[in-house]
């Protein structure tokens, strides 16, 4: 029982182990927007590559093939394994770990196909350097690799950002539904009276620690013009459009991870006075 046990212990480890070797970021991507495909040469089965020293380029042929003469296409000339396109190079992310490669690209522009495509067959791709062997000499390569991705989850609140996919460095809009907020005390909020607590958590590049960047305290939100929400007349909701590495002021070595939000009324009294929604946001890379 003990050999079965681990065996299947074994097994469930290695399969992890597997599934690292590339990833996606962020999880849950919007495709019409930039996202980074990761790979960890470490963790390959193919060890060809594990001890070059890059650069490296990516292979790709699903969700779709570029066709020679396209710009697009894998490799160039008559023997397009041996001169990767230059345009398929990746760049190393020492943060990430010491073989860590990525590829950066908006998947529905780069491959020229809908999202739906994209969510559908997933990514495929290998990594290899620039001359990749062949014809007669060893291919130097990582295994065949396919990210599946699923798209953004469409669930929300009252309290939600546009587009779902925020980016440090590309204008996002924070939206509170006040018609549907069933706090009996934030009911029917007039122009000038809703105002965002916000923070944003990340990692400080160099350091490692945790660092919050939070424009003001919940208690005084109010008294920072910054965090006023505008009204829609319209519809009756309030939003706010921002950069957020501007907005909060990021240092060059942060690297955020989630906004954390909240609306409260301008004149606060007690908890009725604020949404019970507290949602947490993620921040993808540009």
């Amino acid at each position: 029982m003990k050999k079965l046990i681990y065996s299947v212990l074994f097994v469930c480890l290695s399969s992890l182990a597997m599934a690292q070797v590339a990833w996606i970021e962020p999880e849950n991507p919007d495709v019409t927007q930039p996202v980074r495909l990761y790979v960890d040469l470490s963790k390959a089965t193919n060890t060809s590559c594990a001890d070059l020293p890059g650069p490296f380029y990516i292979w790709t042929w699903k969700p779709k093939e570029h066709a020679a003469g396209s710009g697009k296409e894998n490799g160039l000339g008559d023997k397009a394994w041996k001169n990767s396109n230059d345009i398929l190079i990746m760049k190393k992310d020492a943060d990430k770990g010491p073989k860590v490669w990525y590829y950066e690209m908006t998947p529905t522009e780069f491959y020229e196909v809908t999202a739906t495509e994209v969510y559908s067959k997933g990514i495929s791709f290998l990594v290899k350097p620039k001359d990749g062997g062949g014809y007669g000499d060893p291919d130097l390569k990582t295994e065949d690799i396919n990210i599946a991705i699923a798209p953004p989850k469409l669930t929300r609140g009252y309290i939600y950002p546009v587009p779902a996919i925020v980016l440090p460095n590309e204008i996002t809009t924070i939206y509170y539904d006040n018609p549907i907020d069933t706090n009996i005390g934030m009911k029917n909020l007039e122009a000038g009276d809703a105002y965002l607590w916000i923070k944003c958590t990340g990692t400080d590049t160099v350091t490692g620690a945790t660092v919050v960047y939070q424009p003001s305290s919940f208690f005084n939100a109010a008294s920072n013009a910054k965090l006023e929400m505008g009204k829609d007349l319209v519809t009756g909701k309030f939003y706010i459009s921002f950069l957020p590495s501007k907005f909060f002021g990021f240092s060059p070595t942060f690297k955020p991870k989630e906004m954390e939000c909240t609306v409260r009324k301008k004149v606060y009294l007690d908890t009725k006075d604020r949404t019970t929604e507290q949602p947490k946001i993620k921040i993808g890379c540009d």
